[in-house]
């Protein structure tokens, strides 16, 4: 299977997933555990300076996205990868330098947000840079949702190891390091996409050129294209659902499950794990299912999961609930990706996809303002079981109010 899988794919294919795998891996061993974990465990922050620590990192992810979308486009894969993974490292290390305050994991909060941001095109725009085959695309970026979900697998736990035995901040060390050796896949990478960077290139040239588009003409690109206005509609309602889990997730394991720092590595894995088949199950869709009907399914799959996750103070049930929400998130990513590349023209991809984000990161940072206001009120898991309704409800709710709509969408994207 493995074979065929392989030689359906483009050059090239390997080392972005490589890239992309050091990248992300360095960010999940270190957001959750370094960030989140110290604050919690560590410094004793209340939800106020965990919300404020989540929002920032949201924020300054939507400025990184932004950026390297606009980069990308601009100038091309071999500026955005010099530019991405210098500012990788550059945060990781800064961390091992900052106080351990509150107001230091903050600001690292802010400078590791914006080199995630950054490096999320590797994700969302490069398959597009490599065919414009949408079958192999949809192949791509399956095996980029495999590769972004060994990491979430493998990542927290790594950090669950490293602040075993040292203070949570040396987890950034590890990223470091790891984004560092990403050089190595990433000059393959731009050597293989040496032909399609220079098609791009022309591409932009022949219609605006590289100042004449904007984040604006890629605004209106998204809303313009019903699919496309679609699927950021439903995301952001979806985001502003899962904007609670954020800065009160910890506080669940801490109060309510009653575990220590070690299991905010192990549940976070067992969602990797469910991801990674997921993805590998999306590589499976039939061509006729890559669609926004399927995608809004799945999400509502999501908050159902969501629900057994949160709804008990039982650990073998919120292990089931990320196995299953890792499944349906596994899916997910791969084939609202492939959507957005069958809808953006590529000179805009990159600032497309920085739209599309700013959207679910805003959303999902609304509701951080709110949490520990409703969970003074409410209680930390009661708003957890509310939040996991919201993702539930959204995309079923669309479903049936634009019915219509998504039947002409799914024709014409099944065409």
């Amino acid at each position: 299977m493995f074979a065929g899988i392989r030689a359906s794919l483009p050059r090239g294919t390997f080392a972005l997933a490589a890239v992309r795998f050091m990248l992300y891996l360095g960010v999940q061993a270190s957001y959750f555990i370094g960030i989140i974990g110290t604050l919690t465990y560590q410094l004793h922050a209340g939800t106020g300076d965990i919300a404020m620590a989540v929002g920032l990192f949201n924020l300054f992810i939507i400025a990184g996205n932004t950026a390297g979308g606009s980069l990308l486009d601009t100038h091309g894969p071999k500026a955005h990868t010099a530019v991405a993974l210098g500012v990788a490292v550059a945060s990781s290390a800064l961390f091992q330098a900052a106080g351990g305050s509150v107001a230091a994991v903050l600001a690292m909060s802010a400078a590791f947000g914006f080199a995630t941001g950054v490096g999320y095109a590797y994700l969302s725009a490069y398959p597009a840079y490599l065919s414009d085959d949408a079958e192999q695309r949809k192949r791509m970026n399956a095996i980029m949702s495999v590769v972004s979900n060994v990491a979430v697998v493998v990542g927290p736990a790594v950090g669950g190891i490293i602040a075993t035995f040292l203070p949570s901040q040396r987890v950034f060390a590890f990223t470091a390091v790891l984004s560092a050796l990403a050089l190595v896949p990433a000059g393959a990478l731009l050597r293989r996409i040496g032909a399609s960077a220079r098609a791009g290139e022309r591409e932009r040239g022949d219609s605006q050129g590289p100042e004449g588009s904007t984040l604006a003409d890629s605004t209106r690109t998204v809303f313009a294209a019903p699919s496309l206005a679609l699927l950021f509609w439903v995301g952001v309602l979806a985001y502003a659902g899962y904007g609670a889990f954020d800065p009160l997730e910890s506080l669940y394991y801490r109060d309510v499950l009653q575990v220590d720092i070690s299991w905010m590595g192990w549940l976070s894995s067992a969602a990797g794990l469910g991801s990674v088949v997921g993805a590998l199950a999306a590589m499976r869709v039939p061509r006729r299912w890559v669609n926004v009907r399927t995608l809004m399914l799945l999400i509502a799959f999501e908050g159902a999961a969501c629900v057994l996750y949160v709804g008990t103070s039982h650990v073998g049930c919120a292990i089931a609930g990320q196995l299953l929400l890792g499944c349906a998130f596994g899916m997910v990513t791969p084939l609202q990706h492939t959507l957005v590349q069958m809808h953006a023209p590529l000179h805009l991809l990159g600032r497309v996809n920085s739209v599309m984000n700013a959207g679910f990161s805003g959303a999902g940072a609304v509701p951080l303002f709110a949490a520990p206001v409703l969970a003074h009120l409410f209680g930390v898991q009661g708003v957890l079981i509310g939040a996991s309704c919201v993702v539930l409800l959204v995309p079923l709710i669309v479903m049936v109010a634009r019915r219509s709509e998504i039947s002409r969408l799914v024709t014409g994207e099944s065409a």
